[in-house]
């Protein structure tokens, strides 16, 4: 074998390894200039380009080339019509073709930039791009020897170029479509946000109450670990959660005073109603209904609509259970006026395994805990909550809680 052979041998391995790179990295223009390095050193070029079809301009571009940089140095220019005719990566060379008058100057527009060889680039019955070479700087003429290889490298480089063109159409579909997601998931969620602002309206003792229990269990949920398509759906339930009291009449939802047994059976219809609303909307989120509906269930089996037990209860209920009932609580209602945070804590307190599930309320205080000593850069319930209270009792009787639960 002589030295040439295996000087091209050892170029056009470390070709397919380079090719093998460009698929896979994103630093495709650095590669496929290296790429372009390795063929003129094959063939002893001194100028060299190439070029791919841009589909959606359907126009032939330049990615990579060497040899111009002087300024004022003409540039290849490529036009489609007289490179689609050629076979399909077979070397041209350049000079002294015969052809149309058109063809001819096409010819010697490639030859004055200096150019020798074409190769059209196809893979299967699409056409790729190109490859453009000098004559050698040795002065040697091209072998039909060096034809068939730069055949079978034109082969490579079409299979390289194509991958990646496959990859970045690929990317910009999903980038599109990752944006019509985000496009259509905000339009969801102000839809939603709206709504439940349309029923907090129907109660004057209940302004942005949605919007605060979708805030509480959100913070509840990352604090147990939930992961963030789960935190999601609980948001979503929150703020869904009273969608069934757009069906009860003002009158009793705003009646001052406390309500009589037909009034208080009434009222308690609204988890049932917003199951049987939500009941006909597939959402993307798991357990959204479920959690609505169960909203006012409680440990000890004496809750509504269901009477569940603790064990018929899942998480995301019971996260919504406390965080609906401290807003109910820290709000101003018809029958009562609100409570400060610390009485609200020894309320969750007394009904710590009745009501309110141990694990939650931990969480729930150890949130509480951290914004009150300004650990969280975005606190989700304090905000929302007066501001006169001493934090040194707030975090005391907090700390003596979670030791209780911890027991």
């Amino acid at each position: 074998m002589t030295i040439q052979h295996k000087r091209a041998l050892y170029n056009i391995s470390a070709l397919a390894d380079l090719g093998q790179e460009v698929t896979s990295e994103k630093d495709f223009d650095d590669k496929i200039q290296s790429v372009l390095y390795v063929i003129m050193g094959t063939f002893l070029a001194n100028r060299g380009a190439i070029f791919r079809l841009d589909r959606r301009r359907k126009k032939i571009v330049p990615i990579a080339q060497k040899g111009y940089e002087k300024k004022g140095s003409p540039k290849p220019k490529i036009d489609l019509r007289h490179v689609l005719p050629m076979k399909k990566n077979e070397p041209y060379r350049l000079a002294g073709r015969e052809g149309t008058a058109s063809f001819a100057r096409f010819s010697e527009g490639l030859v004055q930039a200096g150019m020798a060889i074409l190769v059209p680039l196809w893979v299967k019955d699409e056409f790729i791009g190109i490859i453009l070479l000098s004559n050698k700087f040795t002065s040697e003429p091209y072998s039909g020897e060096d034809f068939e290889l730069l055949k079978a490298i034109a082969n490579q480089i079409a299979i390289t170029i194509n991958h990646h063109m496959i990859f970045m159409d690929l990317t910009g579909q999903l980038e599109e479509n990752r944006r019509l997601y985000e496009d259509m998931r905000r339009i969801y969620h102000d839809t939603i946000q709206a709504f439940a602002a349309a029923i907090d309206a129907k109660d004057v003792y209940t302004r942005n109450h949605s919007h605060r229990v979708a805030r509480y269990s959100v913070a509840i949920a990352r604090e147990l670990g939930w992961d963030e398509s789960d935190v999601e759906g609980i948001y979503i339930a929150g703020f869904l959660h009273d969608v069934g009291k757009s069906i009860i009449s003002n009158e009793l939802l705003n009646k001052k005073g406390a309500l009589n047994d037909k009034e208080l059976r009434e009222l308690r219809k609204h988890p049932a109603l917003s199951y049987k609303i939500l009941s006909k909307i597939k959402f993307p989120w798991k357990n959204v209904v479920k959690m609505v509906k169960h909203h006012h269930e409680r440990l000890d089996g004496t809750g509504y609509p269901g009477a569940l037990m603790a064990r018929d209860l899942d998480e995301g209920v019971k996260i919504l259970t406390l965080a609906d009932s401290f807003d109910a609580m820290t709000s101003e209602r018809a029958y009562r006026e609100k409570m400060d945070l610390r009485h609200a804590l020894v309320e969750v307190k007394r009904c710590l395994d009745t009501q309110f599930d141990g694990k939650i309320v931990a969480a729930f205080c150890r949130v509480l805990e951290k914004e009150i000593k300004g650990v969280l850069p975005e606190p989700d319930i304090l905000p929302h909550l007066d501001k006169g209270f001493d934090p040194s009792v707030i975090t005391g009787l907090l700390e003596a809680l979670i030791r209780q639960l911890s027991v």
